[in-house]
């Protein structure tokens, strides 16, 4: 037993560190300066209540970030980001130095630098000389341009490139200050995704171990982490691990029966990441549980409507001047984008195939109904195509599908 928990956390582990890397190289290697620095001031205005809707209402991953994981001593490799730090002479040890010599001198010789040099002249030459009309002009213009030195800048680039990009706002440097501010809310929120990372894994664990058997929940794990890895191939909310994980926690909590006022204490928490899957994780509990009974009814309405209610208060009392950056209702657009049919029928295909395994647990039957108005929301609302939105109905799913497939293979076996 102690054997198995060790290799259990041990994997979860890995499978976050794996599936966190791959994300910091989809999301943050994007436009590495650009990007860095909008996720930055992004960050900053959200943080004040000044950012944008929706993601201001969704405003949890922000001092999370801002007080606890900036602190964390984790870095996360990017490549992009190393060799731009390095080309643009951010990096001052000189085995680095060496290796940008060795690489402009692979790729462009010297003698094809001073040729490129040459003919550029020769170029600037002719172009002076059509508009003077006169060579002495020409000469004496050239003259003057030559003593920019531009020529020493292909010779031998980095010193020019150095000394440009240290002119540049601080803002923009700061980017390679791995002591800066900005760097570290940068891999601060890549951390933030790896600890929700395992969370969410340990949890879907647990929640696969309801249904199947412990190789199977472990097995589990490996495929799951697939589906996170696609989802970030279209990432721009911070809080949706810390809402999967929370919606997840929810699930295996309903179907343990927990009292209705942790469900009610998790709601309330949801609601400051994410309104849309508090409701639903409302909507879950009060269909499993559902009775006529005033008391059961009341809980169940309090519980549903206390989303509804801090949806209302998010925009219009704590941060009425958020402003959406996209349309509210992108029916029109998901219907004219060919991916945001195939990107949702490739990631839901496999759970799809045995979705009638719902009826043979008593958990599914009584719950299945939430699925559809959560489709409905996610097509109406949501860009279908970022595949994170049906993150949620995946882990619901996962026990089916594999336990689906335990059987199909358990049938034919000889």
């Amino acid at each position: 037993m102690r054997k198995k928990t060790i290799l259990l956390i041990l994997t979860i582990v890995v499978i976050s560190y794996v599936v966190t890397s791959a994300g910091f190289w989809l999301v943050e290697n994007s436009f590495s300066i650009a990007g860095r620095i909008f996720l930055y001031d992004s960050h900053r205005k959200l943080l004040e209540g000044k950012g944008s809707a929706p993601n201001q209402y969704r405003y949890a991953p922000y001092p999370l970030v801002e007080y606890v994981f900036k602190y964390s001593p984790l870095r996360w490799y990017c490549n992009t980001y190393i060799k731009l730090e390095r080309w643009l002479g951010f990096d001052k040890r000189p085995f680095v130095q060496k290796e940008n010599e060795l690489n402009l001198t692979a790729h462009i010789s010297p003698e094809e630098r001073e040729k490129i040099a040459e003919e550029l002249e020769a170029f600037i030459k002719e172009k002076l000389l059509e508009a003077t009309k006169n060579p002495l002009t020409a000469n004496l213009l050239l003259g003057v341009v030559n003593n920019f030195g531009w020529k020493e800048w292909i010779k031998d680039p980095f010193p020019f490139i150095e000394q440009f990009f240290k002119q540049m706002p601080d803002n923009i440097t700061d980017v390679f200050d791995r002591n800066s501010d900005l760097s570290k809310v940068v891999h601060g929120y890549a951390t933030m995704r790896f600890v929700f990372t395992i969370l969410i894994l340990l949890v879907l664990y647990f929640w696969m171990k309801t249904f199947t058997s412990e190789f199977v929940s472990y097995v589990s794990l490996f495929a799951y982490s697939v589906f996170l890895i696609f989802a970030y191939g279209d990432f721009g909310q911070q809080e949706f691990l810390i809402s999967l994980f929370l919606f997840s926690s929810g699930l295996l909590l309903i179907h343990q029966k927990k009292p209705w006022w942790v469900l009610l204490s998790l709601v309330v928490v949801q609601s400051f990441v994410r309104t849309d899957h508090a409701l639903f994780t409302a909507v879950v509990y009060s269909l499993y549980n559902f009775s006529l009974s005033r008391k059961k009814l009341i809980t169940h309405s309090l519980m549903v409507c206390i989303p509804l209610l801090m949806t209302y208060l998010l925009a219009k009392v704590f941060f009425p001047n958020a402003v959406y950056y996209t349309l509210s209702v992108i029916l029109e657009e998901n219907l004219q984008d060919p991916w945001a049919l195939v990107y949702p029928l490739v990631f839901l295909s496999l759970p799809l195939l045995f979705v009638t395994k719902i009826r043979e647990y008593e958990f599914y039957r009584k719950t299945w109904l939430w699925m559809i108005p959560f489709i409905i929301l996610n097509v109406t609302m949501g860009a279908a195509r970022e595949v994170r939105l049906f993150l949620p109905l995946m882990t619901y799913l996962f026990p089916v599908l594999f336990s689906g497939i335990t059987s199909l293979y358990n049938t034919n076996e000889k």
